[in-house]
């Protein structure tokens, strides 16, 4: 079984948007020391099998088979696996910078501040979301496959909100709209105005709100939208560097091709180039 466990901080974001993964078996008494998550990087997991002990600020909690970790931003935990378990814990894991448009998938309820752990045994959906982490671990593994992963994290997300849509979370839905709008119109944009309008508010208000659910303003949100929608384009498709800047709502290839090297550390042929 593959073990690729490093530490979030020790891989470039510019590697791509998955940091770090793993589907590792961790024997009895094997523990992870405390360490926090980074700004805007995300760690999910899914317990296969055995148990461990999550350790974090405010209590700790136990991971077993069929529960969905989720770790927020900011987070701090660690965990250990008895010394008197029956059996190693298994589990598969990713930490990842998400796609804007994701925040909203990754909106459940916490039982700790920065920390969900989801039960899903015995849940309709447990299956698809087992399956689609291990078709994601699959993918990220093979060259050129982190596109593909990203897509196979994003089913199971989905797949996750039909189970909890309905449970505490912390997203207006007046900004659930104004993501839904962005992502529809990345390559033209509603004006602030028009956009604060679709959703019943005042410019200032959205802007409060947005800001207050993602920590970034609707400005900011959307243009890194654009940016990881024009990494998709040239990773999957042979699309002109030209027309993928087009697609995302750039008519100056030059101001793309700076803006797309200050978040991804480099130009966009070249990433073509290396996921190739």
């Amino acid at each position: 079984m593959r073990n690729s466990q490093r530490k979030p901080e020790e891989i470039p974001a510019q590697s791509g948007p998955i940091l770090s993964y793993g589907n590792a078996a961790h024997a009895p008494g094997h523990a992870s020391p405390i360490w926090r998550a980074g700004d805007n990087v995300w760690n999910i997991g899914y317990t296969l099998s055995g148990r461990a002990r999550e350790i974090l600020p405010d209590g700790e909690t136990w991971e077993e088979p069929h529960d969905f970790m989720l770790i927020r931003p900011g987070g701090i935990h660690g965990w250990e696996v008895p010394r008197d378990a029956e059996e190693p814990w298994s589990v598969v894991w990713f930490v990842f910078l998400p796609k804007p448009d994701w925040l909203p998938l990754m909106d459940l309820p916490e039982e700790f501040p920065h920390f969900c752990r989801l039960p899903l045994a015995g849940r309709e959906h447990d299956g698809k979301i087992r399956r689609a982490l291990l078709q994601a671990h699959r993918f990220v593994s093979i060259p050129g496959g982190q596109a593909l992963a990203m897509n196979a994290i994003e089913r199971a997300l989905l797949w996750l909100q039909l189970e909890f849509a309905d449970s505490n979370t912390r997203f207006d839905p007046r900004v659930r709209t104004a993501m839904e709008i962005l992502s529809r119109r990345l390559a033209e944009p509603p004006s602030m105005p028009e956009l604060a309008s679709s959703c019943g508010l005042s410019v200032s208000r959205l802007g409060e709100l947005f800001l207050e659910a993602t920590g970034q303003t609707p400005r900011v949100w959307l243009e890194q939208a654009r940016l990881n929608h024009a990494r998709d384009l040239l990773v999957t498709t042979a699309l002109p560097v030209k027309l993928v800047a087009a697609a995302c709502g750039y008519r100056d290839q030059r101001h793309f091709a700076t803006r797309f090297r200050k978040c991804f550390g480099l130009p966009p042929g070249q990433r073509r180039e290396r996921e190739a």
